[in-house]
């Protein structure tokens, strides 16, 4: 698979009028980040995903980006750090939008699974932090 934008997601952006889109949100509405196993018993990617509750495989649990901007069209966020990280194989990344309803309302934004540095690894129990390209994440 490629690193990709949820068509579903991008849709939403431009068809509804609906704050849980916006990725500059902070705390519980923030977007997140959740580290997924690839293969069997992980993740899939599918353009046909649109929520959080598609998701399997995810070793840790996920993480709030902080200082998330937008700028000049491109969505930035500070390194994310996952505390403790054991399990199988991690080859992927998605970040979606957070908020205070279920899974089932928390809709992904971006699903990396290529040109991941260390990527695919075992996690040892230690800390896994995902450092972002200084000039951005993505850019619409």
């Amino acid at each position: 698979m490629a690193n990709v934008l949820y068509p579903l997601w991008k849709d939403s952006v431009m068809t509804e009028l609906d704050a849980n889109n916006s990725l500059d949100q902070i705390g519980v509405n923030a977007p997140y980040l959740a580290v997924v196993t690839l293969g069997v018993g992980g993740y899939t990617y599918s353009d046909s995903h649109q929520y959080f509750s598609s998701v399997s495989g995810t070793p840790a649990p996920p993480v709030a980006l902080n200082n998330n901007i937008l700028v000049s069209n491109i969505f930035k966020a500070d390194t994310a750090v996952f505390i403790n990280v054991t399990g199988t194989s991690i080859g992927g990344l998605i970040i979606y939008r957070h908020n205070s309803g279920a899974s089932s309302t928390w809709r992904l934004v971006l699903y990396e699974d290529t040109g991941i540095t260390g990527f695919p690894m075992v996690p040892n129990g230690g800390n896994l932090l995902i450092t972002w390209n200084t000039q951005g994440i993505f850019a619409l």
